[in-house]
C-alpha cells in the first residue's frame, strides 16, 4: 500500500473532485451528508471553531498494488485506524473509494480541527508517522509489503546502468581501460 497526503484551505474543491470520478462512492466516515456540497456544508461547522487556522482540509489517498483489493468495510476500518493513529480521533471526515485506475484505493478528506477543543491537528513529522502507520496497516491486514524509499536506494542497477558496468567491463578487458568498472553509487 502507498499513502500520499497533502493539506489545504478549502473543502468544496476537494469534495468535488473526489464525488466527480467515474465509480467514485461514498463508503465511509462520521458525517451525515452524502454528496459534496451537503459535506461542504458541514465541514464548515468544524471551520467555525478555529477561524485563524489556515490549511484545515487533510487529504490522504492510500493505494493499493494491482493485484491486491479490500472490501469496503476492511477499507473503512483501514482509513479509521489510519486517521486515528495519525492524530485524527475527534475529527470529522469521509472517505471515498474510486475505480478509475488499475490499483484499488481510497481517499480520505478529513478536517484538520479537532471537535473537542478547536484546536488544529499537529502536522510535525506527518510524512513519517503516515510510512510507519501503513507499514503496520500491510503487516496487520496482511497486504503485500513494498519497499520505502530507503530501500530502493539498495536496488539491483537500471539496465542503463548494467549497459555502463558491461561496457567498462569489456574497455577495462580490452586494455583501453586503465582501471575496472565500478559499482553504481546506489
Amino acid at each position: 500500500m502507498i499513502g500520499n497526503q497533502t493539506k489545504g484551505r478549502g473543502f468544496c474543491g476537494l469534495l468535488n473532485y473526489l464525488e466527480s470520478q467515474k465509480d467514485a462512492k461514498l463508503i465511509g466516515g462520521n458525517m451525515g451528508g452524502d454528496n459534496a456540497r451537503a459535506l461542504a456544508r458541514e465541514f464548515k461547522i468544524s471551520r467555525q471553531l478555529n477561524l485563524e487556522a489556515d490549511r484545515v482540509v487533510y487529504h490522504a489517498s492510500l493505494s493499493l498494488p494491482e493485484n491486491e483489493r479490500l472490501d469496503e468495510t476492511t477499507w473503512n476500518e483501514l482509513a479509521n485506524r489510519y486517521l486515528e493513529e495519525m492524530g485524527f480521533d475527534s475529527n470529522q471526515y469521509v472517505v471515498y473509494r474510486h475505480s478509475n485506475t488499475q490499483h484499488d484505493h481510497i481517499h480520505i478528506c478529513a478536517s484538520r480541527i479537532r471537535l473537542d477543543n478547536g484546536k488544529i491537528v499537529h502536522d510535525s513529522w506527518d510524512y513519517k508517522r503516515s510510512k510507519t502507520i501503513i507499514r503496520q496497516l500491510k503487516r496487520d491486514y496482511g497486504l503485500q509489503q513494498t519497499h520505502s524509499s530507503h530501500e530502493k536506494l539498495s536496488r539491483n542497477p537500471s539496465i542503463g546502468q548494467q549497459k555502463r558496468l558491461e561496457r567498462e567491463h569489456e574497455e577495462y578487458i580490452n586494455g583501453e581501460r586503465l582501471t575496472p568498472q565500478e559499482r553504481p553509487i546506489k
